[in-house]
């Protein structure tokens, strides 16, 4: 196919013909032939590029806000390397919700419908090509397909390859880190969901005043002459904390952040949690995980009415912020929150399953 310089070449080259038929010969070997070998040449050279693979690196799944790299390696459709790397524009397409970096060797369109392109000058089968992505919007999104324009030195000729293959993304709603106010708040919680019961025989020691009867340890009291008790070794349980979120019609971004960075801030803190969704319930604690399902959940739920309007935190989420209801006591997400996010002060979550 020739490109829109092929066309103006075969163009002028026509014209020469022209004109050489109207004057004269010569105008024939200053451009006409220059033209028809041009032409004959990047035409050969386009018409043996091979069929190519791709194989795509995946960038993982991310949290909104975070940024991710992108590898695309080619090869032979029947497998081999590219023995000839050829010159070719590659473009790769994504879901709305992703973007591609900036760059400078290449460019990056936006569609109507969200999706966006990267667009990369580049000599196909030499290196991988790498590029950043960015996580704009929760959701699952798609990579691809790509687009390889194989061209000649010239830019004559063009050959359009489209290499269906896609991969979806995951991008978790952010999780913020809680503020003074949020601390607070769920600190208080904390301390109800944790309760003190007897756990093994410690010691013997001297009674004093307000310990009860019962642990009055009467065989040795006996031969002591003296009122002795038995001590025991206290052991915590921490109850569950309920939590129910829901959202109107256009919260259910706002609802997944909240619920998000409520819940892993528990669950930090070695406080089990019982979450009930617009559609099904989950377990997430310290000891029986459940972080990764949630997060995954809470990427693509919809909104929807709170289950649970008696749990220990509700969760409401509205078009530009949440309410966090803890036993009664209201606050907007955004005042329970600083600026950072988990990621910024502490270790990645480990979201992959």
């Amino acid at each position: 196919m020739l490109t829109r310089r092929g066309r103006a070449v075969a163009g002028i080259a026509g014209v020469a013909v022209l004109l050489a038929a109207a004057f004269g010969a010569r105008s024939l070997n200053a451009v006409v032939a220059p033209a028809a070998v041009a032409l004959a040449a990047g035409y050969l050279q386009v018409r043996y590029v091979p069929d190519v693979a791709l194989d795509r690196t995946p960038p993982g799944n991310a949290h909104v806000g975070e940024t991710r790299t992108v590898e695309l390696s080619f090869r032979r459709r029947d497998g081999e390397s590219i023995a000839r790397p050829f010159l070719a524009d590659v473009t790769e397409r994504v879901g709305a919700g992703l973007r591609p970096a900036e760059r400078d060797d290449g460019t990056v369109r936006e569609h109507v419908d969200g999706d966006a392109e990267l667009t990369v000058e580049t000599t196909v089968g030499a290196a991988p090509i790498r590029y950043e992505l960015q996580y704009r919007e929760r959701g699952e999104h798609s990579l691809g397909p790509v687009t390889v324009v194989a061209t000649d030195a010239f830019g004559l000729h063009a050959r359009e390859t489209e290499l269906r293959g896609t991969e979806t993304t995951l991008v978790f709603p952010r999780v913020r880190r809680l503020g003074a106010v949020g601390r607070r708040s769920l600190g208080r919680l904390q301390e109800y969901s944790r309760t003190d019961r007897r756990g093994e025989f410690e010691e013997l020691r001297e009674y004093v005043p307000g310990d009860p009867l019962r642990d009055i340890h009467w065989k040795t009291t006996a031969k002591r002459d003296e009122l002795v008790v038995t001590e025991f070794a206290a052991e915590t349980d921490v109850e569950s904390v309920t939590v129910a979120a829901g959202a109107n019609a256009d919260g259910a971004d706002a609802m997944a952040e909240a619920t998000a960075s409520v819940v892993l801030s528990l669950v930090g803190d070695g406080v089990p949690v019982e979450l009930s969704l617009p559609r099904g319930e989950l377990r997430v604690g310290p000891e029986y995980g459940g972080q990764a399902a949630m997060l995954r959940t809470l990427a693509v739920i919809e909104s929807g009415p709170i289950a649970d309007p008696d749990a220990d935190v509700v969760i409401k989420g509205h078009a530009n912020d949440a309410t966090v209801d803890v036993r009664g006591r209201r606050h907007e997400f955004s005042a329970m929150v600083d600026d950072r996010t988990a990621a910024d002060t502490a270790p990645a979550t480990e979201v992959e399953a």
